[in-house]
């Protein structure tokens, strides 16, 4: 049994760090308060499964000045990658730092807040898990440096043979939902049933969907289910890390 793992919002809690950081960054770039709430329901309405991405949505939105539903329909053409962003940004004459920028500043934002991290799924389910898994594995859109730091502060690298990030996509495009991710882990590990993604958001449940599409394979996805993800469509949901073993036998 294979067994890969999302990070963010799965086995760890970043709605302190990751999501504080993306508000942050929209005010500092926009230049006006925002609403964390509207920056988050752009994120996941969208899909988009980086959050230095997500912040450049939540900016284009705040120097839009549009309302949130007059900017989701303006916007839902520009959102599958970073490049049509700034697409969009030169459309309507917006003018948006450097993405370089946007980064750093994100990145020295999440610095302050990395330590409001809380663990998810508690070590006693992660080390059942391991015990009945040929292979565990991660699929997470952080950079190695963020990932390398809360592995170590929760002590998770005991648990995982692969971890695949940021550092290792070669290409935005290539980001989740996106079936790279998945392949590039099947590059390094025989494909073999059952294999278990479990994610929360619509990028994580359409990587498995495309990949399952391209591959002719049978990933089953499990949805872990928070405030955040109700309207996502799934036959198999967990909403409390006991029930993962209860699923997956």
């Amino acid at each position: 049994m294979i067994v890969i793992f999302d990070v963010d919002g799965v086995l760890i809690d970043v709605t302190k760090s990751y999501h504080y950081s993306i508000k942050d960054t929209v005010e500092h770039f926009s230049g006006k308060i925002s609403d964390l709430k509207e920056l988050i329901d752009i994120k996941l309405s969208f899909a988009i499964n980086n959050d230095w991405d997500a912040s450049v949505a939540g900016i284009l939105y705040k120097k839009s000045g549009k309302n949130l539903k007059e900017f989701k329909d303006i916007f839902k053409d520009y959102s599958k990658n970073i490049e049509d962003m700034y697409k969009f940004a030169k459309n309507y004459n917006i003018n948006l730092p450097d993405y370089k920028e946007v980064i750093d500043y994100f990145e020295s934002k999440y610095h302050i807040y990395r330590d409001k991290e809380e663990l998810i799924i508690p070590h006693n389910v992660l080390q059942k898990l391991r015990e009945k898994s040929e292979i565990m594995g991660v699929i997470t859109g952080r950079p190695f440096a963020d990932l390398d730091y809360s592995f170590k502060l929760f002590d998770l690298y005991k648990y995982f043979d692969y971890i695949i990030t940021e550092d290792d996509i070669p290409d935005t495009h290539l980001r989740k939902p996106s079936s790279y991710p998945l392949k590039l882990f099947f590059c390094r590990y025989s494909y073999k049933e059952p294999v278990y993604y479990i994610g929360d958001t619509k990028a994580d449940k359409q990587m498995v969907d495309n990949f399952n599409k391209e591959e002719m394979k049978n990933i089953i996805f499990i949805l872990y289910q928070n405030q955040h993800n109700k309207d996502i469509q799934n036959d198999l949901k967990v909403e409390k890390p006991e029930d993962i073993l209860e699923v997956i036998k």
